[in-house]
């Protein structure tokens, strides 16, 4: 253990406990007591939601970071390296911190098993206090209630959305996911809510736990006109917000959610118009529409759910309409394949499936069969994600457009394949 690189060290958390998810809080709570973790007294973000978690973060770290402070963040899943879920002001970890972390932990752990993720949480939590981070900014991992990161005590904590995902876990209704992810909600501890949707389910939550609940569209909004947006929060607005031109409903929604989100915690902490608007310019988050163009436009998205799609949907019809349209896709088993694929029918060219590297991959003969039941006549399968990208690559013209979708283990390969080309 003592010579191990990064890479060992995560091959041995997926032996800790390979066999299930095991949503319990009981085994990373008695760790986390045993370990020096300190968060902040105030700044303190935890983040759930079915979609838009990640851009949220995002938001959150650029605007508190226009403040000279130093911010933490804890996301999942990565794209390309594991480093990426820990981050300080947007730089992510190097392999010793993370080796240094996990030693911490097994020494202490005592042969309590934990999962992957709640060993990575925990290295999370003791990375970031020994950076002596200002703010801490969490994504939930799964759901909310049990999910390793509901351990923080926040001292705000935000829901995005609610939609249907990770039903096996989560539940077969809206009304069981919502439940599932307002576990976040503390006593006495604010709630941003970004959309409206199950919001007297969320706002029940709330009540029980004595929280002020602030609802999207009821106590805050963006509204996005022709040139520019307004954000009217709580108690401040910001005018002329010149928001990017491919954005489609749910950026407007998370941007929003975000800066509300800020404004409850610190008014002081709000960007100016001039602030705000610079933000924006330079906003980027990887695998989020994500364009790239070589030989042809590459668009990169993790969407894999119908919610997602659509937002998808609607960024990529504000596109020039010019080419055709490829769509590159693989999904997990669990996903809702046909409500998905359904969304695309319309725009999609020519599609390409193939398996990704994981036993919860589809296979692309399942994948190319349901494309088929929806009518899709141009379709062609490959067996990996790189023979994949190679055939769009050597097909396709300069005015065409690559869609790589479905999971963040296609759009991970797809930013690696695009650097080495």
């Amino acid at each position: 253990m003592e010579s191990w690189g990064l890479h060992e060290w995560l091959e041995y958390q997926e032996t800790l406990n390979p066999n299930s998810i095991d949503l319990d809080l009981s085994r990373i709570e008695k760790i986390f007591k045993k370990l020096d973790i300190l968060p902040p007294k105030d700044k303190k973000f935890l983040i759930a939601g079915t979609n838009g978690k990640g851009t949220t973060v995002a938001f959150i770290e650029d605007i508190l970071i226009r403040r000279d402070l130093k911010v933490g963040s804890y996301t999942s899943p990565h794209l390309i390296s594991y480093n990426e879920r820990i981050a300080i002001n947007k730089e992510m970890v190097p392999d010793s911190v993370l080796i240094k972390a996990f030693k911490t932990i097994e020494s202490v752990r005592d042969n309590v098993p934990l999962t992957y993720f709640e060993f990575g949480t925990l290295a999370a939590f003791l990375v970031l206090t020994q950076a002596k981070c200002d703010a801490w900014v969490v994504e939930v991992g799964l759901g909310g209630r049990l999910d390793a990161t509901n351990i923080l005590e926040p001292t705000m904590s935000i829901i995005t959305n609610i939609a249907l995902d990770h039903q096996e876990w989560l539940g077969d209704t809206l009304e069981d996911i919502a439940k599932e992810k307002a576990g976040i909600i503390k006593p006495l501890i604010p709630v941003i809510y970004g959309d409206d949707l199950m919001e007297e389910m969320i706002r029940r939550i709330a009540i029980a736990q004595e929280s002020d609940l602030y609802v999207a569209s009821i106590d805050f909004s963006l509204v996005n006109q022709d040139e520019y947006s307004t954000w009217n929060g709580l108690y401040n607005s910001i005018d002329n917000i010149n928001a990017p031109k491919t954005w489609g409903f749910a950026e407007y929604k998370n941007l929003s959610t975000a800066l509300t989100a800020i404004e409850l915690e610190d008014k002081n902490l709000l960007p100016s118009e001039a602030e705000l608007n610079l933000i924006l310019k330079n906003f980027y988050l990887p695998g989020r529409f994500e364009k790239i163009v070589k030989n042809l436009t590459w668009i990169l998205d993790v969407a894999h759910n119908p919610d997602a799609a659509e937002n998808l949907l609607n960024r990529l019809e504000i596109l020039p309409e010019k080419g055709s349209k490829y769509m590159i896709i693989s999904m997990m088993k669990d996903k809702d394949i046909s409500g998905f694929i359904d969304i695309f029918s319309g725009i999609i060219s020519k599609w390409v499936v193939c398996k990704m590297d994981t036993e919860r991959s589809l296979t692309s003969k399942e994948l190319s069969e349901k494309l088929v039941t929806f009518g899709a006549s141009d379709v062609t399968v490959l067996d990996s994600p790189k023979k994949a990208f190679n055939y769009v690559n050597e097909i396709a013209s300069k005015d065409d457009t690559a869609i790589v979708t479905g999971s963040f283990q296609l759009v991970g390969p797809a930013k690696s394949w695009l650097k080495s080309v």
